[in-house]
């Protein structure tokens, strides 16, 4: 239950990157209401340099935010900064993965969350084991 509920977070937060959606604040973080600038204030260094598309997706999940348990909203908290964190280049790798993952049918994609929650529970020593080539694949 707690792995779907995770999973469909996740995507949530995906799709609501990949959605356009209309938001009257304007696009400038002054234009924010306070808010949207404590929700994502991660992103607030960033946000001068984002287009306006990527701002209402961000803005997007700011309007379901205080709709999430705290739990979630702690999620979602990090995955914003670790989005920021990374570079231009990264979060273009993780758009283009976004992209390819959502071409695989959904059974697939079952599949591969699965597979990736399993590895996410193994211990740090058996995840690097399996990163050297050292076991086929989490057990």
């Amino acid at each position: 239950m707690a792995r779907r509920r995770r999973a469909l977070l996740s995507g949530c937060l995906l799709l609501a990157l990949q959605m356009p959606v209309v938001h009257a604040a304007g696009s400038a973080w002054e234009g924010l209401s306070p808010r949207e600038r404590q929700i994502l204030a991660p992103l607030a260094q960033q946000w001068g340099a984002m287009d306006d598309e990527r701002r209402r997706r961000w803005l997007r999940v700011a309007d379901t935010y205080d709709g999430l348990t705290p739990a979630e909203q702690d999620r979602i908290r990090q995955r914003m900064t670790d989005w920021a964190a990374l570079s231009a280049q990264d979060r273009e790798q993780a758009r283009a993965r976004y992209r390819s993952l959502r071409a695989i049918p959904a059974e697939r994609r079952e599949t591969l969350r699965d597979k990736w929650d399993e590895y996410q529970s193994l211990t740090p020593e058996e995840r690097q084991r399996i990163r050297s080539g050292g076991a086929s694949g989490a057990k």
